[in-house]
């Protein structure tokens, strides 16, 4: 009962999940008590589970809960495999509504039932409990030339993210500020990889723009291989993504000598503060950054506000202090504040706060588009959602494959030593200690900010610098991110040119630099005695 997923109904759903689904859980719940010694149990799956397919949304939930079986037989150590088989030929639906076994579907040619079999038997021999196989049929030629090529392709990723007039969208913005979320990744990525020869890293397609997608489809006559991405190609800053756990947690970042307070900058989620330098570099005043080190406690943003503003003291012993915070810092940097406020004297406690794109509700709201993806109390879930999103900064890692080998692991540090081992396979050099101290970190520091709420309003100014273009997470949050709600002190939002990535750099960063610079004219505090 095929139909798009607005025009299926529950009855649809469980029609079609009536032969697999049940007869699955039914074979299962069977042969375990009945065939202790069995050799092998083999469902058929499809690709349209695998890769998804428009209009077959209650077929491919059936498939899925075929190999969500399989996945569980082979965790409790049976045997379980459920092939996701492409089109078939010889036989079948295919031959007899379409044709030939020479068929062109969704990029792929039916396998002949011989193939079949002979991919079966070295499946039975793998450990694997979800497998798939399909014929990729040979990319022709556009047969209406490059012009039609470019605006099939063009067409089909503006179809994909919901913009009917082309015209009217500026070429240079990137899919992501086109408003490209996760589930709409997968979806470009699979038409730019099965239609048109192009396989690229999601961090990748997310910097696509439409002139560059113009340029792609028009020299898309070969394919790209996943070794030639231009992430690879262009090489990964690593000193962006890890950061020496034995190193310092506060490193001076200028060598401005000035009687000024200093400006202390709090590290993204990533812990590292090599994103500050070119900030550093502008500003006149001495700066700081703090960055994620293993002496930092991650147990909560409380416990690491804390721990910072010990660090900062070590230069700067007394207040009012500026603090600034990037994205995940933003919350930090934050609660470093409500802290001094609470324990320093009205003279000391008027501080300078800059969040550059970020604040409690902000992160929070990050976190939480993740967490409800996950099963309810199934951390072992969340561990691994947490891993597949770390190893996203370092390689194109396959959800699939990621879930299969670090959910059945017995707990996160087992799932930290697995990343480690897959984001090595590409990156042969990497640092594996520092790499694994930033995965573990990672997790801690979402789950920290997970369950961060701020227990006491903040008196002080605030100075929000929110990216011009923004992001899913940003979506249904006030102006200000929700700021207001914490604080009783102005909350002044500078709209800063270019998206969450790029807020750091080009005219963005001349923007904030302007604005930490007119700070610097903010009216003293005098306290009279008496």
């Amino acid at each position: 009962i095929d139909a798009m997923l607005e025009n299926q109904t529950p009855e649809h759903f469980q029609v079609v999940n009536k032969a697999k689904s049940t007869g699955t859980q039914n074979l299962d719940r069977v042969t375990r008590d009945r065939c202790p010694e069995l050799d092998h149990f083999v469902t058929f799956s499809s690709v349209s589970c695998g890769r998804g397919n428009a209009g077959q949304t209650n077929y491919g939930f059936a498939n899925s809960t075929m190999e969500r079986i399989c996945e569980q037989r082979h965790h409790d150590g049976l045997p379980g495999l459920a092939v996701q088989w492409g089109a078939v030929g010889d036989v079948g639906i295919i031959l007899e509504s379409m044709g030939t076994n020479e068929t062109v579907i969704g990029g792929t040619l039916p396998q002949r039932i011989a193939s079949c079999l002979e991919v079966l038997d070295h499946f039975l021999n793998e450990s694997h409990p979800v497998m798939a196989s399909m014929v990729l049929a040979e990319k022709k030629s556009a047969a209406h030339g490059d012009g039609e090529a470019q605006r099939d392709l063009v067409q089909a990723i503006a179809h994909i993210l919901g913009i009917r007039d082309l015209s009217l969208v500026n070429p240079d913005n990137t899919l992501a500020d086109l408003g490209l979320d996760s589930l709409m990744g997968v979806e470009v990525r699979q038409t730019l990889e099965r239609e048109h020869d192009l396989v690229m890293a999601m961090r990748d397609i997310r910097q696509l723009t439409i002139r560059k997608l113009q340029e792609l489809s028009s020299s898309s006559g070969s394919p790209t291989s996943r070794e030639e991405s231009p992430s690879q190609q262009a090489g990964l800053d690593l000193g962006t993504l890890l950061v020496n756990p034995e190193g310092p947690t506060l490193t001076l970042l200028n060598a401005v000598e000035s009687t000024e307070r200093p400006l202390f900058l709090v590290h993204a989620i990533e812990g590292s503060i090599t994103v500050f330098h070119n900030l550093a570099a502008k500003l006149s005043i001495p700066t700081y950054g703090l960055q994620c080190t293993r002496a930092a406690p991650l147990d909560s943003i409380q416990s690491l506000a804390s721990y910072y503003i010990d660090c900062i003291k070590q230069v700067q012993p007394e207040g009012p202090y500026r603090i600034a915070g990037y994205s995940f810092g933003a919350c930090i940097a934050f609660e470093m504040c409500s802290q001094l406020q609470a324990h320093q004297t009205p003279a000391h406690s008027h501080h300078s706060l800059f969040l550059f794109d970020g604040s409690h509700a902000y992160v929070l709201a990050y976190t939480q588009s993740y967490r409800a993806k996950l099963t309810p109390g199934c951390e072992a879930e969340a561990e691994t959602e947490a891993m597949y999103v770390f190893m996203q900064q370092f390689t194109d890692a396959d959800y699939n494959k990621v879930l299969e080998t670090l959910l059945p692991l017995e707990n996160l540090e087992a799932r930290v030593s697995a990343t480690v081992d897959l984001i090595a396979q590409d990156h042969r050099g990497i640092d594996r200690h520092e790499l694994g101290f930033a995965a573990f970190a990672f997790y801690h520091k979402l789950r920290a900010a997970e369950l961060y709420t701020p227990k006491i309003k903040y008196h002080g100014n605030v100075t929000l610098l929110r990216a011009k273009t923004g992001n899913e997470y940003g979506q249904g949050l006030g102006r200000d991110y929700n700021l207001s709600e914490v604080c009783d002190g102005k909350v002044s939002v500078h709209v800063i040119e270019g998206d969450h990535r790029t807020l750091l750099e080009g005219s963005g960063l001349e923007s904030i630099v302007g604005i930490i610079h007119g700070s610097l004219a903010e009216p003293r505090v005098s306290v009279r005695e008496g």
